[in-house]
């Protein structure tokens, strides 16, 4: 390689060196909100005998057949049937970087796998299929495959209990 190129090549890539993540390194959260449409309330709980701990359980009066909306733009990456058991119907959307959410015992999924969604869309109804004891949706954050602790609007969900919140998915 020339030495013309070589600065040119050193030029262009060494201000790119920092910006690389390294195994094990995550990528910054999506601007992750709630999974449900603008201004809606909705009371969610979490507790240390839930599996998997930091997941939360959003429901309210007569919520059976609400919308489940995108927390963040991604890609549908599982679109599942459990039947009675474990999850039930459930929908998982990768937003890049390693993060991933999880959308659980919906009465109806609106997504296929490989599908693009945008913040906000409409992928699911919320339900009580699989080992649900009543309708609810049962809502995780991933990273790497492990569920981190709620974050919408930039601030982490009340760990361990129950508070109401107000969607800001508009």
């Amino acid at each position: 390689m020339s030495r013309t190129r070589r600065a040119l090549v050193t030029a262009l890539v060494a201000p790119l060196v920092g910006l690389a993540l390294t195994q094990g390194e995550a990528a910054a959260a999506p601007g992750f909100q709630m999974p449900f449409p603008c201004n809606q309330v909705w009371s969610g709980q979490t507790r240390t005998a839930h599996s998997p701990a930091n997941a939360v359980d959003f429901n309210r009066t007569d919520d059976v057949g609400d919308p489940v909306v995108a927390s963040a733009a991604g890609t549908v990456t599982r679109v599942e049937n459990e039947g009675s058991t474990s999850y039930g119907r459930w929908i998982e959307i990768g937003h890049g970087g390693g993060w991933r959410t999880r959308y659980a015992h919906l009465s109806v999924q609106r997504v296929s796998v490989g599908q693009a969604v945008s913040k906000g869309q409409r992928i699911g109804d919320v339900g009580t299929t699989g080992g649900s004891t009543g309708p609810h949706l049962h809502f995780e954050q991933r990273l790497d495959g492990v569920a981190q602790k709620v974050v919408f609007n930039g601030s982490q969900i009340l760990y361990w209990g129950t508070r109401n919140y107000t969607s800001r998915n508009c």
